[in-house]
């Protein structure tokens, strides 16, 4: 029997009772498998699927199969959700295709995400206002006229929002900075962690949020840490006393700020002279820094370091005070300085073999050094080292196998020593002692050193006893380098 015209709504009921339960089948499937593989294309599968293909069904149903009049307000609501939906679902389709997996450089990726989604919006309100002039058979002239005449009252109204609005599409154009960047606005610092169309959200260093208007932001002085170079140089000012030779001084700030971590040896920091000033001469030291967040931690673990650097090298930083001297400071040791060093050596159990009058006749070539925790006191290898006692704090000392592995050889407290090889034949040190707390030490002359064995043969057998015992300990380490190294005290 064959199906007149009259009947096409049979072939559409039995066309859409088969075909739209398939077809929804279908796109199921198809989106389960992009979800799983994370595609950007299960978006536009997932509009088709929950939009596109009901509304479109929908329509035709009443209007095919039920045959109801599209004319009716219901019909046309119907036909114009399924139009929209397809627009948003092609426009979501272009999205993918254009600006998805876009490569770093490409004009894609430097499109603003916030332009992108303004001319969505005004494409779909395009097809939108089309929607209705063809379905509703609204004539377009009065509705532009009507929008443009709301348009004006609205932009009065909202003369903020818009500029703020405006203002961001302009900095997302620019593009003068970006999420992850740390900036300085109006004296205020901190990391960008958000920009939308209204404003610039900020996170300080001390954790609160700093929202900035986009309008505002637009009239203000950035200053961006992280463009066009990703390294950061950080000044710091230190005075010293006129008495300390500006060429030392530089010196020794120099090796501290290359001796402090996160510090770049590429470019390598810069010491200059800055001024004389009343009570000191002025010096400014430039760090390079890979990471602006990271300020705070290294600028305090430097100037931290500078105190022990300047203790250990004889430098001074002097008071904010005008001094007058009206005589010659001397050069050697005082009474009571030699005294005070000649007690620290008495107090130290390991020492108490040696006689008093030997450490007495010995302060003379003692110093005291101090170092702060994370500072080497000798590294492996380096020459011309001293002995050094522990007078109080704790020190780590390590060695490295042929392999280049590290190994822990012994843990130094207070009457412990170290830096022994100046003892064997000046021999380069096999250690790197570092302090694990602030760290003072005794450091002794080898020549003091010698005569001091030579007077008290028993202090000498027990050295040399204890020398032994290191040198076997490392020695083993070195042919088992899988082997932990184990505590190495006075008393092995």
């Amino acid at each position: 029997m064959s199906i007149s015209l009259s009947e096409q709504w049979l072939l559409w009921g039995l066309g859409m009772m088969v075909g739209f339960p398939l077809v929804m089948v279908a796109l199921g499937e198809l989106v389960l498998q992009l979800d799983k593989r994370h595609h950007p294309m299960v978006k536009v599968a997932r509009e088709v699927r929950n939009w596109v293909m009901p509304t479109a069904a929908l329509f035709f149903l009443l209007t095919r199969v039920l045959r109801i009049d599209d004319s009716l307000a219901g019909i046309k609501l119907v036909e114009t959700l399924a139009w929209m939906s397809l627009i948003a679902a092609a426009l979501s389709l272009v999205n993918v295709l254009l600006f998805t997996g876009a490569k770093k450089d490409s004009w894609q990726a430097e499109m603003p995400k916030l332009f992108r989604d303004l001319v969505r919006t005004f494409l779909i309100a395009v097809g939108g206002a089309i929607v209705l002039s063809q379905v509703f058979e609204q004539d377009l002239g009065g509705l532009i006229t009507a929008l443009g005449v709301g348009s004006v009252v609205i932009g009065l109204a909202l003369q903020d929002t818009l500029g703020n609005l405006f203002s961001g599409v302009a900095l997302l154009f620019e593009r003068p900075f970006q999420v992850g960047d740390w900036l300085e606005v109006d004296g205020c610092t901190g990391k960008v962690v958000e920009v939308n169309w209204r404003s610039v959200h900020i996170m300080t260093r001390e954790l609160e949020m700093l929202i900035v208007p986009n309008s505002v932001l637009s009239q203000a002085v950035i200053r961006n840490y992280n463009r066009p170079e990703a390294q950061h140089v950080e000044p710091v000012d230190i005075g010293f006393s006129y008495n300390d030779a500006p060429n030392t001084v530089k010196r020794v700030m120099r090796e501290a700020a290359l001796d402090t971590p996160g510090v770049l040896s590429h470019p390598a920091p810069v010491v200059q002279t800055i001024s004389y000033d009343d009570s000191s001469i002025s010096y400014r030291v430039r760090l390079f820094l890979a990471d602006y967040s990271q300020v705070p931690k290294i600028r305090d673990e430097f100037v931290t370091r500078i105190w022990y650097t300047a203790r250990r090298n004889g430098l001074s930083i002097p008071f904010p005070i005008r001094d007058v001297f009206h005589h010659q400071v001397p050069r050697v040791k005082g009474d009571e300085t030699l005294q005070r060093l000649a007690n620290y050596m008495k107090s130290l159990p390991s020492l108490a073999m040696v006689a008093d009058d030997v450490l007495e006749e010995m302060a003379s070539q003692v110093t005291l050094g101090h170092y702060g925790r994370g500072e080497s006191a000798i590294f492996q290898g380096q020459s011309n080292v001293k002995l050094h006692f522990v007078l109080a704090g704790s020190a780590i000392a390590t060695t490295q196998d042929s392999i280049g592995r590290e190994h822990k050889i012994a843990e130094m407290t207070r009457g412990d020593f170290f830096g022994y090889s100046a003892l064997l034949a000046n021999e380069p040190s096999p250690m790197t002692v570092t302090a694990s707390e602030d760290l003072e030490v005794l450091v002794l002359e080898i020549d003091g050193v010698q005569k001091m064995l030579n007077k008290t043969p028993r202090f000498s057998q027990q050295l040399g006893s204890v020398i032994a015992a290191r040198q076997q300990k490392l020695k083993s380490i070195k042919l088992d380098p899988q082997r932990n190294g184990s505590l190495l005290s006075t008393s092995d």
